[in-house]
């Protein structure tokens, strides 16, 4: 992760050695804006449907506002300024990261409103969460606290550099991931923290790891009455309460309806701007609760048929480097037969091309007797499962038309 001030490192990188570009300067290798991505691309390439982004963003921050709640999305799933001020251009409270170095990008990109959704240990991203509202008094900078050594580290910190950090004590569940796992052991860090000077804020968690949206429904329920506790040691006229997966957030949403007055609910969901073909395509939501409104993968990673070796298999020149894979294989969405910009693109029988296997840099096809004709210089599209482990594998991304043509090109920050 580079936490070089945003003036000073280039917009756009290239997947191609020796084009890296200077902020300014046009990339070579990009598509123009205004022509078909095929237009002198250098294959593969990953894109964003820009009407997709719209339509989930709209839907999701419609949904917060509709629910009373904050939306922070999480920034980690794309690490792309230009997206989060999107979000936050569309109603979003700011955004949440999972470390400093996450959050140092928002904020050297104009987002001061910044959840950093773990425990911080280590004593220069402490000074710096310390330091936010000295150098900006409209900051919100927060982190999480699950430990009397975290209430510690922060304290020492904010005397070091005369500043002040604002926690969430963080609750989980047993065998899940951090937090503490008792009522008694949050009354416990809460109090250290009031007591050595930090600024409490309210209670967060994490319902995402649970195995179903009735289990995480209980669990948040449980959560809250923490919190509701807590809430004399929260100095502020208002505590936050803040939880978020993509996958349970309507179980969340069922467990606060009846939450007091004085508590603010933060959402953290950040799959839902570019959603996918896969793991949150089945978990979403929206699948359970259509009249809330619906999601639209937003993700298409373009590669070029390389060989078709036997009547059922081809290999498309797309691998691990280029595609997600930890929660699933890709799909293929398209196929465009002859590879070019003039050339229609041809939606394939559900099961006739299936992705089968990914090495570094080779995609393998399985060809049923449906599917269409195949030969090198083709160009497949694929959707993807998980949009967390693909953005983290791109420093450049092609925003696209519904005609495909290129509309923008934005840079991650990994």
């Amino acid at each position: 992760m580079t936490t070089t001030p945003a003036d000073d490192r280039p917009t756009t990188a290239t997947r191609v050695p020796g084009t890296v570009t200077t902020k300014g300067a046009p990339d070579p290798a990009a598509p123009a804006v205004g022509r078909h991505v095929l237009d002198h691309a250098h294959l593969p390439a990953m894109t964003l449907r820009d009407s997709a982004l719209e339509h989930n963003t709209t839907v999701v921050q419609a949904y917060a506002d509709r629910h009373g709640l904050l939306l922070a999305p999480h920034m980690k799933t794309h690490m792309a300024p230009a997206l989060a001020d999107r979000q936050v251009r569309a109603g979003a409270w700011g955004v949440t990261v999972a470390s400093v170095q996450q959050a140092m990008v928002a904020w050297a990109h104009g987002t001061h409103h910044v959840l950093v959704a773990n425990e911080v240990l280590d004593p220069a991203g402490l000074a710096w969460l310390a330091s936010r509202r000295t150098e900006d008094p409209t900051a919100d900078v927060l982190c999480n606290v699950d430990s009397v050594a975290g209430v510690e580290a922060a304290a020492r910190a904010q005397r070091d550099v005369d500043g002040n950090v604002h926690v969430l004590v963080e609750v989980g569940f047993p065998g899940g991931r951090t937090g503490v796992r008792t009522a008694e052991q949050a009354r416990a860090v809460a109090r250290a923290a009031v007591d050595a000077g930090l600024t409490l804020r309210g209670v967060t968690g994490y319902e995402g790891g649970l195995p179903d949206v009735d289990t995480a429904r209980d669990w948040v329920t449980e959560v809250l009455a923490v919190a509701v506790e807590l809430r004399p040691l929260v100095a502020a006229d208002r505590s936050l309460f803040s939880m978020g997966g993509s996958a349970w957030f309507d179980g969340v949403v069922d467990a606060v309806a009846d939450r007091p007055d004085d508590v603010d609910v933060l959402l953290r969901s950040g799959a839902y701007l570019t959603h996918d073909d896969g793991f949150y395509a089945e978990r979403t939501p929206f699948r359970r609760r259509p009249e809330e409104g619906s999601l639209r993968p937003a993700i298409e990673v373009w590669g070029r048929v390389t060989s078709c070796p036997e009547p059922d298999r081809a290999l498309v020149a797309v691998g691990k480097r280029d595609v997600s894979f930890d929660e699933g294989l890709p799909v293929v969405r398209g196929i465009r037969p002859g590879g070019t910009a003039h050339d229609p693109q041809v939606v394939p029988p559900p099961g006739a091309v299936t992705v089968t296997r990914l090495d570094d840099q080779h995609c393998y096809l399985t060809l049923a007797d449906t599917a269409p004709g195949l030969t090198p210089g083709d160009v497949v599209v694929l959707g993807v499962s998980h949009p967390c482990t693909v953005f983290d594998k791109w420093r450049q991304v092609q925003l696209l038309a519904d005609d495909d043509t290129v509309t923008d090109t934005i840079a991650t920050w990994f």
